[in-house]
């Protein structure tokens, strides 16, 4: 745990790795929450719960534990990209890049809850495809995070939450730091356990905002017009779709 916490000061260096947005929006008001270490500051009620974010991310795995059709797996590689999330109307939007130390993956994904949808442009021989395919990721909820002890980085006080992500089954155990003074995502990260190999993920978010962006949502002409959703069935397939979401810390 202390290796992979040590990791968090080699992710912000690069920080220049990531696609750095900032959105205006209407935020939270933390006001009234004081900076008390020793307790649970952040997500107490459901009034402190995001109804949305959106962030900048980079995302290092080490032999990672991840779900695949054959089963609990483990992968290593670097990923960076822009993340939104819509909770209320289930809403999911990632611009990726994959660098698996072999090949280089560029894509964007657009996941609607409403139809149970997912969309995803990618760049494949050149040519940029879309695919349309049943939606395979659930929408993201704050109800499995378990308040488990403070935490500092650098000089900012924490709260760290634990849960074990429903799609790794009992395979991995997650935490998420959280920043007392405003509640804003700072770092999750991921630990094999039970007997699986041994291995680590983990995810620093850049330039958070707790809100959603609407206009995210919006497809592009490509995915509107005949989406190749037939080239999924290839069992040889090169589609690849943004790891961030199948390692989600809550």
């Amino acid at each position: 745990m202390k290796l992979l916490l040590s990791l968090i000061l080699v992710m912000t260096i690069a920080l220049n790795c990531c696609k750095s947005i900032r959105l205006d929006s209407n935020k939270i008001d933390y006001s009234k929450v004081q900076n008390q270490v020793g307790q649970q500051q952040c997500f107490t009620s459901s009034g402190q719960l995001p109804t949305g974010y959106s962030s900048s991310y980079l995302l290092l795995s080490f032999n990672g534990n991840y779900p695949t059709a054959s089963g609990i797996q483990q992968s290593s590689f670097l990923e960076s990209g822009y993340i939104d999330i819509d909770f209320v109307s289930e809403q999911l939007y990632v611009e990726f890049l994959l660098d698996n130390g072999n090949t280089k993956t560029r894509g964007s994904f657009w996941g609607f809850g409403g139809n149970s949808t997912q969309y995803v442009s990618v760049e494949l021989n050149g040519s940029e495809y879309c695919f349309q395919q049943p939606l395979t990721y659930s929408v993201p909820t704050f109800d499995g995070l378990k308040y488990a002890t403070d935490f500092e980085i650098g000089t900012v006080q924490c709260d760290m939450f634990e849960s074990k992500p429903s799609d790794l089954g009992n395979s991995s155990k997650a935490y998420l730091l959280v920043d007392k003074s405003d509640c804003s995502l700072i770092s999750g990260s991921t630990e094999n356990i039970n007997n699986t190999p041994s291995g680590y993920t983990l995810t620093n978010y850049y330039y958070y905002t707790p809100s959603s962006n609407p206009s995210f949502f919006q497809l592009p002409s490509i995915c509107l017009n005949q989406p190749n959703s037939h080239k999924l069935k290839l069992k040889s397939s090169p589609v690849q779709l943004p790891k961030v979401l199948e390692n989600h810390p809550f």
